[in-house]
């Protein structure tokens, strides 16, 4: 099945391809993954044709905040789990809550 979602059909209705989405549990309920290793499985697998510009563009932030994000060096603020709701269609509380519990975990070891 290929699972690839051109722009346009994104933009108009991010939440088509939310059937694909696998969702594992840590036996302690966090992540110990940053939030943008759910952004790269969740989102940018399904939009491969397209390049960080356009991706950025997306999300409405610059190419260099989308790499840092996916480099782990920025994380979710409030502002920005509004953009990524926008683009993937996965609502603000998920956003927040992912770096949240990745916060918890990493400031608990």
């Amino acid at each position: 099945m290929n699972t690839e979602i051109d722009i346009e059909t994104l933009k108009k209705n991010p939440e088509i391809y939310r059937d694909t989405v696998q969702l594992v549990k840590r036996p302690d309920g966090l992540f110990c993954k940053h939030p943008s290793d759910f952004f790269n499985r969740n989102y940018l697998k399904h939009v491969s044709s397209m390049t960080n510009e356009e991706v950025a563009k997306n999300l409405g932030i610059t190419p260099k905040h989308l790499s840092n994000f996916l480099n782990e060096k920025v994380n979710i603020d409030p502002h920005f789990a509004v953009r990524l709701a926008r683009a993937t269609g996965f609502c603000v509380g998920t956003w927040l809550e992912a770096q949240r519990k990745f916060d918890t975990y990493h400031s608990a070891k």
